[in-house]
């Protein structure tokens, strides 16, 4: 009867210890179509999907963030392929994924706003604009479709952008006087 009983609680231990393994795994691979299976912006990056995403959203913009005249879709790609901030989920079922250049961060940085289908509603730069140089000063630069703007979406970027965490990544405090001059929305047809 005791070996019985010691066999039932080693089943019971090991039946208990499959569920604890299973509620500690995620719940599977990231997906762009649900944006909550990602935990950051280098997996959100890498999901099915996510590149041809955003080279629709920007189109053949090309701009100079974080190296001279390339496409704003892959600039953003270089940004989220380095250091990434865990997601931020936002108000309206939508969520913030950030991330700077695998090089440093320093105050440049990019971040994306998704709906809960994965659809791109915008997307945000921290940069010195390096065209022939990069400038003193770091500027942000967001991103918007012309039909469909939100004020919620630009709000949460330029608070990303302005956020102590993203700040203390400047390694000249003085860069970010006067930031709020250098903001600027782009719509995108």
């Amino acid at each position: 009867m005791r070996k019985l009983f010691t066999l039932a609680c080693l089943v019971a231990l090991a039946w208990s210890a499959s569920f604890t393994v299973a509620a500690a795994t995620a719940t599977g691979p990231c997906r762009l179509i649900d944006p909550s299976t990602c935990a950051d912006a280098k997996e959100l990056a890498r999901a099915n999907g996510f590149t041809q995403a955003l080279s629709h959203f920007t189109g053949g913009v090309k701009a100079s963030y974080f190296s001279t005249d390339r496409t704003v879709s892959a600039q953003a790609l270089s940004a989220f392929g380095g250091a990434a901030d865990h997601v931020v989920p936002l108000a309206d079922n939508r969520y913030l994924f950030a991330a700077c250049p695998s090089r440093e961060c320093g105050g440049s940085a990019a971040a994306i706003v998704v709906n809960q289908y994965g659809q791109i509603e915008g997307l945000g730069f921290s940069s010195f604009h390096c065209e022939t140089g990069c400038e003193d000063y770091r500027h942000v630069d967001i991103y918007m479709r012309k039909d469909s703007q939100d004020d919620t979406v630009v709000a949460a970027l330029k608070a990303w952008a302005t956020s102590d965490r993203l700040r203390q990544s400047v390694t000249r405090p003085e860069a970010d006087e006067g930031i709020d001059k250098r903001m600027d929305v782009h719509l995108l047809p």
